[in-house]
């Protein structure tokens, strides 16, 4: 059984196409051809971009990646496509041969990813109203299929540059903690009121608004989840930022999404709420291992300082008090992005799914102190990739408390096989010592 990281990629809700069904059956013979050989990344805008696009036009990219053991990604910076039912007029349709197509119109921030070296894009228009139209950015990347000792790694993280290795903070063994960080007149825990397997959509939307997710700048989708513990840091998963052979990635261009739900739509957004705020440092655990499990533990520092005063969508979760509680037996609940099945697609909107958390013995499974199991004997519900990084919080005092992160599992919500996070009690004074100058909220 192949244990596995929850991280998750770039993705569409794909349809699935027989080996050897014609690219052809899209095609039109008064088409522009355009093809392009991908070296690192090409741009492709519908015609007149960025005035409209006139009537009756159709427009063909044939892309191919100059290095054939590269797959493509697509990504929109700007996408305006007259919308209409099932979008049979006005479309954008990309498809690869073997594998999926998607197509798509609206407003929309559209991703698509291969499992090859090429796949074609093709747009039309119909004879009745304009838009926009788009502009959108192909990358050749390499592809996600890294293989370990412990197994195989079950992710599909879109980076791939190396970076500067950012620092790693120190690592720290302390007694209970008795002390508290400087705290603020803000509420922490407090849910909005009235990988996911086997959950449901959160709701209301907003309702935990210390959720983040991670991403890259003009990127589709989250990768990782994630939480704000203070108006400066969020909490993370160290393994979201390592490829599957243990290279660190590159950390150019990180953003996190604060006060979103659908990460795919705009039309649920919060005006000045929803939106990236910029990365300004990951700092890892100084013990952790890329080629492990253990001491899986990030956090950014974000570029600009959260005002919780300004709106209930965008909060802080609290963190535990007492380093010695185990929190066996008490209910969890869990995030996220993260696919709906092993290996499925990931949801639009945020998911949420409660689980119990087990006694630190964990079913008798091989786990370290510093990690929590949380699951069903039965299987059936669980976190997922996509999920990585992501809050597992429980209610005290009738506000959340987060007492894990989402590290790793075998498979996704089978059974006997518990979701294992990080143990937030573990690293209570890591945390605080460095956020040294960030405000906590009660």
């Amino acid at each position: 059984m192949k244990e596995d990281w929850r991280q998750g990629g770039v993705m569409v809700t794909p349809r699935t196409l027989l080996v050897g069904e014609a690219f052809a059956d899209h095609r039109a013979n008064d088409c522009e051809m355009k093809k392009e050989l991908v070296e690192e990344e090409v741009t492709i805008e519908s015609p007149n971009f960025p005035k409209k696009y006139p009537n009756k036009a159709c427009v063909r990219w044939e892309l191919e990646s100059a290095d054939p053991e590269k797959t493509l990604q697509m990504e929109c910076d700007t996408f305006v496509v007259k919308k209409s039912k099932k979008c049979r007029g006005d479309r954008l349709t990309m498809s690869e041969e073997g594998g999926s197509e998607s197509t798509i119109c609206g407003k929309k921030e559209p991703a698509f990813e291969t499992k090859s070296n090429k796949f074609v894009a093709e747009f039309h228009s119909n004879g009745k109203k304009r838009a926009k139209g788009f502009k959108c950015t192909v990358r050749s990347v390499r592809a996600s299929t890294g293989v370990t000792s412990t197994g195989e790694w079950n992710t599909d993280n879109p980076t791939t540059t190396k970076a500067p290795v950012t620092t790693k903070a120190p690592a720290t063994t302390k007694a209970p903690v008795t002390t508290k960080p400087p705290t603020g007149t803000c509420k922490c825990g407090e849910a909005n009121p009235t990988r996911i397997v086997g959950g449901t959509e959160v709701s209301p939307t907003h309702k935990f608004p210390w959720h983040i997710g991670l991403k890259k700048k003009n990127h589709g989708n989250y990768w990782c989840g994630g939480s704000i513990i203070n108006n400066k840091f969020a909490l993370t998963a160290a393994h979201c930022f390592f490829d599957n052979e243990g290279n660190r990635n590159s950390d150019v261009g990180l953003v996190v999404g604060v006060g979103d739900h659908d990460m795919y739509q705009t039309s649920d957004n919060l005006s000045g709420v929803t939106r990236l705020v910029d990365v300004e440092k990951v700092i890892i655990h100084g013990n952790y291992n890329p080629k492990g499990y253990d001491y899986d533990m990030a956090l950014l520092q974000l570029k600009e300082t959260l005002d919780f005063t300004k709106h209930k969508a965008v909060q802080s979760v609290c963190l535990p008090k007492s380093s010695t509680t185990t929190y066996g037996g008490e209910t969890g609940f869990a995030y996220g992005w993260g696919r709906l099945t092993d290996g499925g697609n990931q949801p639009a909107k945020l998911m949420e799914v409660k689980l119990p958390i087990l006694e630190p013995s964990c079913w008798g499974k091989q786990v370290t102190k510093r990690m929590l199991c949380a699951g069903y004997k039965e299987g059936g519900k669980d976190t997922c990739q996509g999920d990585s990084g992501g809050p597992l919080t429980v209610i005290e005092s009738n506000k959340h408390t987060q007492v894990g992160v989402v590290s790793f599992g075998q498979g996704c919500a089978n059974a006997n096989s518990p979701g294992v996070y990080a143990r937030i009690t573990e690293f209570l004074e890591w945390i605080k010592k460095n956020t040294a100058g960030a405000t906590y909220c009660d």
